[in-house]
């Protein structure tokens, strides 16, 4: 933090001699304009009162070096509070009335500026005849409304593209010091060096105001910005909200996907369209009207080329995430292994001593080591394979809850209540996505010396799993043996969560020095 806000001291520093250097440069560019277009007349024998008649409505002040210099400071200063206030307000999302106000004041700094500037500057040019001969000299001025807003645009348009580059250069930075090579060391020196020869560059040669603003640079980075961020929002909503829906595509979140996408690329298109209208304007390429074949053009271009980047992702990051599964997998494979001591030695003792409890007619016992090994032939069989029916996730656990429960005496001030919904078709889900957190709240909601309480719930409907687990939450003693071990198994539930329902699950936990909430909801369509 303290690094970027020295960068943003630097930088303040660097545009503002940029800006003094470019007014000071243009000042005497003027003022040697001038000089040169008197000197051409003269030399050119034309009659004094017709050089100097004209140049009496021209004060070199007030028509040249006052527009210059109060324009540039004007548009300094729209800058430094969209730079400098609004950017970071915004970022941060704190959209209130202090920052509409500020807006307020950048746009008004910027549009006083370009006005200034338009409305005093005055201009001086030979006037010639049908043999291109000097026969005098123009006093004239560019001032036009349609002018003067598509100017005031324009100044609008470049402090956003400053904006959008400086945070590039923020994020470059950043990411290049988090490395510890001295040879990134290097390159934030070479990218420094850069941008401040690029400043001054700019400020030695760039000839703005001018009136073509539309008819070079500024329109076609415009143009492109708008296409790009149109396109980048726009394959990201299809990704996203379209493409994990492809199977249900009659299902509201298909729908509220696509027109979300669809109006992403209309209002790109309209921006695009927008900008190249104001360019026909300005150099009178057409007349006032509305062309709804380029809004449709745009919009069948960002439309295409969105779906083209988004299946692309898919394609391209469909083995990386495969990778990445496989890796969480053998890793809370692993974690169940550790758990384990030779599971196979282990069920067949379960057998047996399920055989003698059932001849010494310990019904309880013979039943708690049944549903136990039901559970260890749910880990060797079940818990390996990509999909397995919800009735098998169900069925282990009410086993494992049920296991609790013999171990826990429910009339001393411990209370658990289930409500599990059981499934009226085929619904399938990834294997021990739910019993981690039920493990969860029998680890840390059950108390021998204080009230504890544990409610889980199980629902779902044709599209979606709900399930709920609240439980009460005590402190673990700092030597309990399971202290290290805690989180390890929820972490794992949500990478896998992240890696096997992406957009299409929303895992909430809510925790207080009392209770314990998971509220987890699965797409299952």
């Amino acid at each position: 933090m303290q690094s970027l806000q020295k960068i943003r001291r630097y930088e303040f520093f660097l545009v503002f001699i940029s800006t003094i250097i470019y007014v000071t440069r243009r000042l005497f560019q003027e003022a040697s304009s001038f000089d040169q277009t008197v000197t051409i007349a003269e030399l050119n024998r034309v009659p004094h009162e017709l050089i100097w008649g004209p140049l009496r409505s021209y004060n070199h002040f007030s028509n040249t070096i006052f527009p210059i210099i109060t324009g540039a400071v004007f548009f300094l200063g729209g800058w430094f509070i969209f730079h400098y206030y609004i950017y970071p307000r915004f970022k941060e999302k704190k959209i209130d009335y202090q920052l509409f106000i500020l807006f307020f004041m950048s746009i008004c700094f910027v549009v006083t500026g370009v006005f200034l500037f338009d409305f005093l500057k005055l201009y001086i040019r030979h006037r010639v005849d049908n043999q291109e001969q000097v026969i005098g000299i123009k006093v004239y001025s560019l001032f036009r409304k349609l002018f003067f807003f598509t100017n005031s645009l324009a100044a609008i348009v470049i402090i956003l593209f400053y904006e959008g580059f400086a945070q590039l250069y923020y994020f470059l930075n950043q990411k290049l010091n988090e490395e510890k090579e001295e040879n990134f060391q290097y390159l934030i020196y070479f990218l420094n060096i850069s941008i401040a020869g690029f400043m001054m560059l700019v400020a030695i040669t760039a000839n703005l105001p001018r009136k073509d603003y539309w008819y070079g640079a500024v329109r076609e980075l415009s143009l492109m910005a708008i296409g790009a961020t149109t396109i980048y929002f726009a394959q990201e909503a299809f990704y996203k909200k379209v493409l994990p829906y492809f199977s249900s595509i009659k299902s509201k979140s298909f729908q509220n996907g696509a027109i979300y996408f669809l109006f992403i690329n209309l209002l790109g298109a309209i921006g695009g369209y927008f900008i190249q209208y104001i360019s026909w304007l300005t150099y009178s390429h057409v007349y006032l009207g509305f062309h709804a074949e380029w809004i449709f053009q745009l919009f069948l271009i960002f439309t295409f080329v969105s779906i083209v980047i988004a299946f692309l992702r898919k394609v391209i990051f469909k083995e990386k995430i495969e990778l990445k599964t496989q890796i969480v997998s053998k890793s809370a494979e692993l974690l169940n292994l550790r758990s384990q001591i030779n599971p196979h030695f282990l069920f067949n003792a379960l057998n047996t001593l399920y055989s003698v409890s059932l001849k010494e007619n310990a019904e309880k016992t013979s039943d708690g080591i049944q549903k136990l090994g039901d559970m260890m032939r749910f880990m060797l069989n079940e818990n390996h394979q990509d999909r397995i029916p919800l009735s098998k996730e169900i069925e282990y656990l009410h086993n494992y809850i049920d296991i609790q429960r013999m171990r826990i005496d429910e009339n001393h001030n411990i209370e658990i209540k289930v409500n599990i919904q059981n499934s009226e078709r085929e619904i399938f889900i990834s294997p021990m996505l739910l019993n981690p957190f039920v493990e969860n709240a029998f680890k840390h909601g059950i108390s021998f010396r204080s009230p504890s309480w544990i409610y889980i719930t199980l629902t779902h409907d044709a599209q979606k799993l709900y399930f709920k687990v609240h439980n009460s939450l005590h402190p673990k003693q700092e030597n309990s043996p399971e202290q290290a071990n805690n989180g390890i198994g929820l972490e794992n539930v949500k990478k896998r969560l992240e890696l096997i329902y992406p957009n299409r699950h929303t895992l909430d936990i809510q925790v207080s020095d009392n209770d314990y909430f998971v509220s987890l909801i699965i797409g299952i369509y």
